[in-house]
């Protein structure tokens, strides 16, 4: 193995070892906040994992199973330290959608080696360090995309809000069938729901802030118990919840062999939607958070949820919402989630089962509500066209499609604008010295004769952006023995658009005795051109390399123009 090889494979261990360092570092000590918000979140998290098996189609005990085992594992090893890992609604219609018309046992253990398919994947995606995949994904298409998630959050509660039930594919539907038979909601629910909100948002401007979603939980509770209305629904109502803890059981390989697809859908929905949670809630402590650190720490989750019958879970945006909203400082919060969970089910069952939907749904719908970060909003619209309608697009196709088609569209349709921009944003100038110092000024429209031109380009140019630099180079007319130095320095690579552009440049100049210099070329690049034979027409000696002293290669091409202008000169004066 070469010194170079060795060397590369020791980054890479070391890279590795990082991340195993970043997991296994000890975690502050939990704060009385945590506690707090661990409660309010582990018992919010009832429901809404008990919804989520309703969804999938399978015992909702499974995904109370979730935050037992998935979320503490996570807690303790996520970079994003307020990350909670739980179902989130958008893996589980994926998952759904791959059981397809799967049923009983069967059912069961396909979502199982959904689970441990997704967690594999997403452990491997981060033991290799591709969390920077999520750079890809632009701040205005997250932008778009959370708020479209928060949105269809709230929309899903609407329902349980109001106390209605009534048609609809998608949650926009529902709303709308909401609105269209807004006499029909019932009235005891929807003042549940109220009185609920009311207290959220009014105790979250006192000194109680920390406990408001605490204190507005218990307070519609007592309220619907003793009201004691039919027509409100329950917690109950989403089927019995046992008083039993997990048992370990080995996922069934061929299920997990046949969901690979499902299970690396589920995968990529849940790290997508963790890349967002650590973009919205950064670490407290300052401390920059590492993706493919979370990716691991999500892949545990579910590799460990898999085998002790756990549903798949992901970076939660509603649930680590809801614990910063209820005062969560280190990632003890959403560690104590388990446990609440874990005691609630085996001590409290029959009392958790009391509590009213509506004011479950008024606690997502508060969460929501202050996850969408309208400044942010605002500070896409301002930057520029293409960010702003890649962020609406974004936005509207998580309404009305599959979040991971939404995500798909949004990250193509970012990733069009950007080729189309970078491609007309092409920016010529001229490079002319002034007192010893180098100044740029306009490039001339048209050469001229006998004239020597020293050129700087901004911008990219690969494919069309080549092309667009064709169409900026000065005219070369009736010009006789014009010289064009062009300088590359910023350019990372040379593609062959490129290389046709120059070439045909400095034939059009050669036919009317002028000469094209580049300068500031890498020697790599230098060497590959001369290796395609890309350098036949400009010629070698007119490519000049890039050193580490600025326009050290262009004052090199000045002082040989003039060498060579001399020399045509002379030969112009003896011929005549």
């Amino acid at each position: 193995m070469t010194a170079s090889a060795r060397s590369t494979t020791g980054r890479r261990s070391g890279r590795t070892w990082s991340r195993f360092g970043g997991i296994l570092q000890r975690p502050p000590k939990p704060t009385r906040n945590d506690i707090v918000a661990g409660i309010t979140s582990g018992i919010a998290s009832i429901p809404d994992g008990m919804t989520s098996g309703v969804i999938a189609g399978v015992n909702p005990v499974y995904g109370l199973y979730t935050v037992m085992i998935n979320t503490p594992i996570s807690a303790l090893t996520a970079s994003t330290q307020l990350m909670v890992v739980n179902t989130t609604s958008a893996m589980i219609l994926v998952a759904a959608d791959g059981m397809g018309d799967l049923q009983g046992a069967e059912r069961v253990h396909a979502m199982f080696g959904i689970a441990l398919v997704a967690g594999l994947f997403q452990f491997v995606l981060g033991l290799l360090g591709l969390g920077t995949l999520t750079k890809f994904v632009s701040n205005a298409v997250m932008t778009g995309l959370l708020t479209g998630v928060a949105v269809l959050i709230i929309l899903g509660q609407l329902w349980d809000f109001f106390g209605y039930s009534g048609s609809g594919s998608n949650k926009v539907e529902k709303t709308a069938d909401l609105i269209e038979h807004f006499g029909q909601v019932d009235r005891a629910t929807t003042l549940i729901g109220v009185v609920a909100l009311a207290l959220m948002f009014g105790l979250g401007l006192t000194r109680l802030s920390r406990f408001n979603l605490l204190i507005a939980l218990i307070c519609v509770t007592v309220v619907a118990w003793i009201v004691d209305k039919p027509s409100v629904t329950l917690v109950e109502s989403l089927g019995d919840i046992p008083r039993s803890l997990p048992q370990f059981r080995l996922p069934n390989l061929g299920s997990a062999i046949s969901m690979i697809g499902a299970g690396v859908a589920v995968g990529v929905v849940g790290l997508l939607q963790a890349a967002g949670v650590a973009q919205r809630y950064p670490n407290p402590d300052g401390k920059e958070p590492d993706d493919s650190q979370d990716f691991m720490a999500q892949g545990m989750g579910n590799i460990a949820g898999s085998f002790f019958s756990a549903m798949p879970g992901g970076g939660s945006i509603s649930g680590t919402a809801l614990g910063a909203s209820a005062g969560a400082e280190t990632r003890w919060a959403a560690f104590f989630m388990a446990p609440v969970v874990i005691v609630s089910v085996l001590a409290f069952a029959s009392f958790l089962q009391m509590i009213p939907m509506a004011g479950l749904a008024a606690m997502l719908i508060y969460s929501s509500s202050l996850s969408i970060k309208f400044p942010l909003i605002q500070g896409v619209q301002n930057t520029n066209l293409r960010s702003f309608a890649a962020m609406i697009l974004t936005f509207l196709m998580t309404l009305f499609v599959p979040l991971q088609t939404a995500i798909l569209i949004g990250v193509i349709f970012a990733g069009v604008l950007f080729i189309y921009k970078s491609s007309t944003d092409i920016r010529l100038v001229r490079i002319e010295v002034e007192q010893g110092q180098y100044v740029e000024a306009p490039a001339p429209t048209h050469l001229a004769s006998d004239q020597t031109v020293v050129l700087d380009v901004y911008g990219s140019l690969f494919y069309a952006g080549a092309r667009t630099l064709a169409g900026q180079l000065p005219k070369i007319g009736s010009a006789k023995r014009a010289i064009v130095i062009l300088r590359l320095r910023s350019l990372g690579d040379v593609g062959s658009t490129l290389v046709g552009v120059l070439n045909k440049y400095s034939t059009d100049l050669a036919r009317n005795g002028g000469l094209l210099m580049v300068t500031g070329v890498d020697p790599d690049i230098k060497r590959r051109m001369l290796a395609a034979n890309q350098l036949n027409v400009i010629g070698p000696s007119h490519i000049f390399e890039s050193t580490n002293i600025r326009h050290q290669s262009t004052d090199a091409a000045v002082a040989e123009a003039e060498k060579w202008r001399a020399l045509m000169t002379q030969e112009h004066q003896q011929s005549s």
